[in-house]
């Protein structure tokens, strides 16, 4: 029956039936980055990158710094305990050698006291083993440990600090050397620090970051 008022009919779709709508027809699209964007955020991730490697770098260099300037004050005890016992200081001539026979000395490896001279002679030499019958300075110097304070290269013992270099040691028995840093009876200790130059002389910038017993 048409409608009142002669309008048409209007056919509506069953009440169940679900429309489909073509999004293609209605032109939307998600947004896009630009390249100035997207350069920008890759700028931000390096600059963020670069300040954590920063602190992490900076971190482990004063973990390295510490645990050098601990084994420095250790060797320093050592050496004191071993003079108590011996009545003298090994000998050390503030060389890479020097770094062995600090070893021997305080690990008791080798070596042993003239008894004519009372100085601490080189002979017989390390095998990495404390000698049976002598005392033992300083432990934590056995090369065998997990992380050792103590490498063997080429058949020599030397005592190294947290970059591996090694620890040097220097004392004239004589009380002759002129270039003692410490007084001519006493001794002195030094790490090249993380730069790995410098050592006992006149103050510059290689010698700021060394580790020594003397100032």
């Amino acid at each position: 029956m048409p409608p009142k008022g002669g309008g048409h009919l209007v056919s509506q779709p069953p009440p169940n039936q679900i429309m489909k709508v073509d999004h293609r027809s209605q032109g939307i699209f998600a947004p896009a980055f630009t390249l100035i964007e997207v350069l920008v955020v890759i700028a931000i991730i390096a600059v963020l990158a670069t300040i954590v490697a920063g602190g992490l770098g900076w971190s482990k260099r004063k973990v390295a710094e510490s645990s050098t300037r601990v084994l420095v004050q250790s060797l320093s005890r050592g050496l004191e305990e071993f003079s108590l016992d011996n009545g003298v200081y090994p000998e050390g001539d503030g060389s890479e050698d020097s770094s062995e026979l600090l070893y021997m000395a305080l690990f008791s490896d080798g070596g042993e006291i003239n008894d004519a001279s009372g100085e601490f002679d080189d002979t017989p030499e390390p095998d990495g083993q404390a000698d049976s019958g002598r005392t033992v300075y300083l432990p934590e110097l056995d090369p065998n440990k997990a992380k050792p304070n103590t490498i063997e290269d080429n058949g020599s013992y030397r005592i190294i600090d947290a970059w591996k270099a090694p620890i040097f040691y220097r004392h004239d028995p004589e009380g002759n050397d002129l270039e003692m840093m410490n007084p001519d009876s006493d001794f002195d200790l030094w790490s090249l620090g993380p730069d790995g130059e410098g050592g006992p002389g006149v103050q510059s910038k290689e010698t700021r970051d060394d580790i020594t017993n003397y100032k």
